[in-house]
């Protein structure tokens, strides 16, 4: 008996996944656990192991598709078993059956109806929402016409319905406003076929895709149009549209001249913002493009304050230096970060609303201490790796050998791309141990919807000031001495915090770090 593969719990946090590759085919033979297919969310990507054995008779989406939670992603049965209609290896939309999302059957067997048989018979291809509207509107999807020429589209189907209002043709009143109601019923209810760049900046910025749209497909919309919406109608003057490729011509499509032959470059063209002669143009990755989205998001919706306080790490390093062959012994790879976390713990308590969340209404405080820990990825040909923040759950009820067991196993999966959508929920506040890779400082950007973010930059030995006296009085027993010194760098929301509470948090940090002690 075939099985309908759906795809498996993501979290409260994600609403729809994207088909990153699928890892068989169509009619080969998958154990059961074995990786089926890579999905994405917009904080991680990771494998769906297959939930049964068998062969792989149908794959109901392509690679790059958005497909929500509830949808059913594949067909997965005995070999003797028929084949449902395969999917286009290059990734393109597939077909549904006319009978419904899970239900499956011998292809003559089914029941149709004379403007599905005709359909199939045509070998008419249409995306899985353009289907549903012919079908809701009464229209044959063989007299669609395709925009692409490829297959039918949604703006297709949108098209005929406005083009048969338009000709006059004498329907029965009843059946054009249930066109109609259908049409605004698709455009308003249905985005699966808006861009999810588009989407994205529509909910950062409280935008009704229909009022941008104006009557036109919500499909058809671009993030240059959301922008000068937000300009117009919500006074975000400060947006910019400099990252519109919607818009921005390519090299690759220039107008060719007389003879055939695409002109070259020219150094106007340069100046312009495209590329030159020599150039390469790098696509962004899917977690590239997530990470600018965030991070301007951010930027544009919080004001950001720094605050830089040093921190002496002498005590915190002996007692690394006591304690890391003790781990080791018990299977924990012992570092800083856990000392760092635990004193950021410390700093929460001390002042919670740092642990919050701001909302219109008020400020939500968070009582669980979910600490996101920055990950960087392994860097790609171009140098530029990615960044990922899984979540230590709980950091207040775990001592010292805990949150390290957490730091080293978050750190390895996150590195080795087995972190889990559940993995990356539900954080607090954020740790960047940018001292890692050298830094001594940087100013973060704080991962929305918190109200804070602390980064920590690399230990070196300075020579400190030590002195019994006041910071601003002279005194004979002053000297100096070559400390393990570190800066920890707080960006915080200033709609939330200021300055006083924002050093309060650090003073917290500082003081758990400096003061370390066996019982912490």
């Amino acid at each position: 008996m075939a099985t309908d593969v759906t795809l498996p719990d993501m979290g409260e946090e994600v609403e729809d996944v994207t088909i990153s590759r699928w890892l068989v085919k169509e009619g080969e033979d998958i154990r059961a656990g074995d990786p089926l297919l890579e999905i994405a969310t917009d904080k991680v990507d990771t494998e769906v192991p297959s939930p049964v054995g068998g062969r792989v008779l149908s794959i109901r989406f392509g690679e790059g598709e958005i497909v929500e939670l509830d949808a059913v992603i594949a067909v997965i049965g005995e070999a003797t078993e028929a084949m449902e209609p395969a999917s286009e290896a290059s990734g393109a939309e597939f077909t549904p059956d006319q009978s419904g999302p899970g239900e499956r059957g011998d292809a003559s067997a089914q029941s149709q109806t004379d403007d599905t048989l005709e359909d199939h018979g045509a070998a008419v291809r249409a995306t899985p929402v353009a289907r549903r509207m012919a079908e809701e509107a009464g229209i044959a999807l063989s007299a669609v016409q395709s925009g692409d020429g490829d297959q039918i589209t949604k703006s297709d189907v949108e098209a005929t319905l406005r083009e048969k209002l338009r000709s006059g043709q004498k329907e029965p009143k009843e059946a054009q406003e249930e066109e109609i109601d259908s049409l605004e019923e698709s455009t308003s209810t249905d985005s699966s076929m808006v861009p999810l760049e588009v989407r994205r900046l529509a909910a950062a910025y409280d935008i009704d895709l229909r009022k941008v749209a104006g009557g036109r497909a919500p499909g058809s919309l671009t993030r240059h149009d959301l922008i000068e919406y937000a300009k117009e109608q919500k006074g975000l003057s400060h947006l910019t549209d400099a990252a519109n490729y919607d818009s921005a011509p390519q090299a690759a499509e220039r107008e060719p001249a007389s003879d055939g032959v695409p002109k070259a470059a020219t150094k106007n063209d340069a100046a312009r913002g495209q590329e030159s002669a020599g150039d390469t143009l790098v696509p962004h990755s899917r977690m590239r493009q997530i990470i600018a989205r965030n991070m301007v998001q951010s930027a544009f919706s919080a004001p950001h304050v720094t605050t830089v306080h040093s921190v002496d790490m002498g005590t915190a390093t002996a007692h690394y230096q006591t304690r890391k062959g003790e781990y080791a012994q018990q299977g924990v790879r012992l570092t800083l970060t856990a000392y760092i976390v635990a004193a950021v713990v410390e700093g929460l308590r001390a002042v919670p609303a740092v642990n919050s969340e701001w909302k219109e209404e008020g400020l939500l405080l968070k009582h669980s201490f979910n600490i996101g820990m920055a990950v960087a990825l392994p860097p790609d040909a171009t140098g530029v790796g990615g960044l990922i923040v899984p979540v230590i759950r709980d950091a207040g009820d775990m001592n010292l050998l805990g949150i390290a067991r957490q730091v080293a196993d978050l750190a390895a999966r996150a590195r080795e791309n087995q972190l889990t959508a559940a993995d990356t929920q539900g954080g607090t506040f954020t740790l960047t141990n940018y001292g890692t890779s050298g830094s001594l400082f940087q100013t973060p950007v704080i991962l929305q919807p918190q109200v804070a973010i602390l980064g920590t930059g690399a230990i070196e030995k300075r020579p400190v000031v030590v002195s019994r006296a006041k910071p601003y009085e002279a005194s004979v027993d002053d000297y100096l001495a070559f400390r393990p010194m570190m800066d920890l760098a707080l960006s915080y929301d200033h709609r939330v915090l200021d300055g006083a509470s924002a050093d309060a948090f650090c003073l917290a940090v500082k003081s758990k770090l400096e003061t370390w002690s066996d019982a912490a």
